[in-house]
């Protein structure tokens, strides 16, 4: 054990320096005092899990007395990382990012790659470096003699001791979740990301993510055709451009709150003819506002919606989701175009979870989190407090914001264990149904049912407290379901696998006619084009999101989902094996395959689907934040 934490404090104390010499060289004036200290802070919690890590196998007893191989792994452990960290100075030097699992693909053709390191680099005076740093650690650990005799009572209390402390310092914070590198993104400037990110932890947690191939000449090929459907003014096909200036003048600055709802499918809504009686909330709420019927999420799951969302890009990343790729956090969205809104996002549980504190912390500028520790309200399961408690600190934040603000207010309880608490539950009540009658409104027991009953109950909880705010009169209130889920019961939708994706969009404002249904066919990426639209706020929109409330033909309504292309008319569903089918989803013959009477339709959607599909991973990473000026 003493071997083991003499060389983890070595390890640490040359972490630290490298960190300070990372500080020294590269720092970057835009970057405030405490926003450095706070990221030298995290960066020594990944530096003394990197430092434990590398000398815990010295723990193993036949190592302790094998001299010569202790010493000599011990010595290896720091070679290596040291090559890591010079590589990392070298690739942040040049590419102002930290080392990364997609740095890899630079290591081919191999000549090619050592030849231009050592005509780039001073790779001798580095190896040089090495060698020495070795040969005083090698030194160092020699020195150390051994333990004084103790009892073995104190000795096993010392062990205990330090073996918590370890596992504590491995983990990194008071969580449920462990410290990820996405803690570092923590500010919306890159240099602060990257100074609180240890390079070999972070190389070691993106080696395995997936490249995102893009066939780029598909999109140049269909540069015309996409820009008409995406309404382009002006045209920059070289560039595969498909940024576009929405002006306008506001009457005066609205709010802008988004409600994400947890797992909310069309199919198990009243408003859209589910008789079960588990939303009369959200019901209620359409008849004064704006329903969209045929709205569609891009992909499930939930972190997937929330990127798509936030950038208005289809998130067909091939990995988990691309808020999880450090590479792809960075994205340009919308709501900067709110200037002199303060902004907020609210999440019951951990913005660690699907790295998505990365996202919006890089993305969204001046964003204040508000997550895990910050309430007051227990923790009600691994989501976090309910969604009643989120929405009354989300509205008790609100009212004290004197200026306009933008909220993202993400609920999750609706998700299993479906937790409903014992204690205060804001006037619910859980009810009993008979299975049989459950599956035919599509719910796959009682849990799932009185899961959406308690999260439309906070609904009306929240809207309950806003109506009675001053904030509530100039306020335009978004609400979709972030995905659906599988029905019980095989309707139609469920057959065609479009019930994981079929999903209310609901807008409440200022001069949105109550009541009011649209049919056509939208999607995620429309949100916050919508909003803006309906604020009257100028904006640069580089993504595949449209005002779903201005004019436009028939034909250029599209919602894309992973496994086809939806119109107002047609569904084309495209199988695994690559197979095409056609469906009137809107019929009275929903489920029956077209395609054999309709080739030519199925040709030109089958032909759109793919640059959709093309364009959707290109802006993946060819979405830089820029400002919303008007182009000059």
């Amino acid at each position: 054990m003493r071997l083991a934490l003499t060389a983890a404090g070595l390890y640490l104390g040359l972490f630290c320096v490298l960190r300070i010499a990372f500080l020294g060289v590269f720092r970057e004036p835009a970057a405030s005092t405490e926003e450095l200290a706070q990221a030298f802070y995290l960066g020594l919690k990944f530096d003394a899990r990197l430092a434990l890590l590398a000398a815990a196998p010295l723990l193993l007893s036949e190592w302790v007395r094998a001299r010569k191989l202790w010493l000599g792994y011990s010595t290896a452990v720091l070679a290596l990382v040291l090559l890591l960290y010079a590589a990392d100075f070298g690739h942040y030097a040049y590419t102002h990012a930290r080392l990364h699992g997609g740095a890899v693909e630079h290591l081919t053709p191999a000549d090619v790659a050592l030849r231009m390191v050592w005509q780039s680099y001073p790779v001798l005076w580095i190896v040089l470096g090495i060698a020495l740093a070795c040969a005083l650690h090698v030194w160092l650990l020699s020195r150390l003699g051994p333990p004084a005799p103790a009892p073995r009572l104190r000795k096993a209390l010392q062990l205990t001791v330090i073996a918590a402390l370890g596992i504590g310092v491995v983990w990194g914070k008071w969580s449920s979740y462990p410290l990820r590198w996405n803690d570092a993104y923590f500010s919306d400037k890159p240099f602060v990301s990257a100074l609180g990110l240890n390079p070999v932890l972070f190389l070691a947690d993106t080696i395995g993510q997936h490249r995102v191939r893009v066939d780029a000449d598909a999109v140049a090929a269909q540069y015309d055709t996409l820009a008409e459907l995406l309404e382009l003014k002006v045209r920059d096909p070289q560039r595969r451009s498909f940024a576009r200036y929405v002006a306008a003048h506001p009457d005066k600055p609205l709010n802008l709150v988004v409600i994400h709802l947890e797992s909310f499918a069309a199919f198990k809504v009243g408003a859209f003819g589910n008789a079960s009686g588990a939303t009369p909330h959200f019901d209620a709420l359409t008849r004064e506002g704006l329903l969209f019927t045929n709205f569609f999420v891009p992909a499930v799951p939930t972190a997937r919606s929330v990127f798509t969302m936030v950038s208005g890009i289809p998130d067909y990343h091939p990995g988990r989701s691309a808020s999880r790729d450090p590479r792809m956090v960075r994205q340009h969205t919308l709501v900067n175009a709110l200037t002199g809104h303060e902004r907020f996002y609210f999440l019951g549980g951990s913005a660690s979870w699907g790295n998505i504190r990365g996202l919006l912390s890089q993305s969204i500028e001046r964003l204040q989190v508000s997550e895990e520790g910050d309430y007051a309200a227990e923790r009600a399961d691994v989501w976090g407090i309910i969604d009643h408690a989120l929405f009354e600190h989300a509205h008790s934040a609100l009212l004290k914001v004197k200026g306009p603000f933008f909220a993202f207010i993400q609920t999750s309880g609706n998700h299993r264990p479906y937790t409903i608490p014992e204690g205060d539950r804001r006037g619910f009540e859980i009810v009993n149904r008979d299975a049989a009658t459950l599956r035919a409104e599509g719910f796959d027991g009682i849990s799932a049912y009185n899961g959406l009953r308690f999260l439309d109950h906070a609904i009306g909880h929240y809207f309950e407290m806003a109506r009675k705010a001053p904030y509530f009169a100039n306020t335009v209130f978004v609400l979709y379901g972030d995905h659906g889920n599988p029905s019980a019961s095989p309707i139609p939708y469920e057959r065609l696998g479009l019930t994981g994706f079929h999903v209310p969009m609901l807008i409440i404002a200022p001069g949105i006619p109550a009541g009011e249904r649209n049919a056509a066919v939208a999607s995620l990426v429309d949100l916050l084009p919508t909003a803006l639209g309906i604020m009257k706020v100028p904006h640069l929109n580089k993504a595949l999101g449209r005002d779903l409330l201005l004019e436009r033909p028939a034909e250029r309504h599209f919602a894309l989902v992973p496994h086809g292309l939806l119109t107002d008319d047609y569904f084309l569903q495209v199988s695994p094996q690559g197979e095409s089918h056609l469906y009137a989803y809107r019929s009275k013959d929903p489920v029956a395959d077209l395609r054999d009477r309709l080739p030519d339709t199925v040709k030109e959607m089958r032909r759109l689907r793919e640059g959709l599909y093309q364009l959707s991973l290109y802006l993946l990473h060819n979405n830089a934040p820029q400002p919303h000026a008007p182009p000059s």
